[in-house]
């Protein structure tokens, strides 16, 4: 499973609780849409630092990072490199 894969599943099973692959594409805004609000993106910086073993900083959690699932898989990258 790729990395975007496994940032999806987690949105989808334990943000907005819906199993489906159906529900959520790569490309949605998930702050604008009301998918993600602060306590979900509180949830998802944990799991990324967990399962991709990487600190994510405060002046880091800014919109851009964070709008979509395709977003977030780029900031991972980028902080992997």
């Amino acid at each position: 499973m790729d990395n975007s894969a496994i940032i999806k599943e987690f949105i989808q099973s334990d943000i907005i609780k819906v199993p489906s692959s159906d529900v959520l594409n790569s490309k949605d805004n998930l702050i604008e849409s009301g998918i993600i609000d602060s306590i979900g993106i509180q949830l998802l910086i944990a799991f990324l630092e967990n399962k991709f073993f990487i600190e994510i900083a405060d002046y880091e959690v800014v919109p851009d990072n964070f709008e979509s699932v395709d977003a977030i898989t780029m900031f991972v990258q980028n902080k992997k490199a």
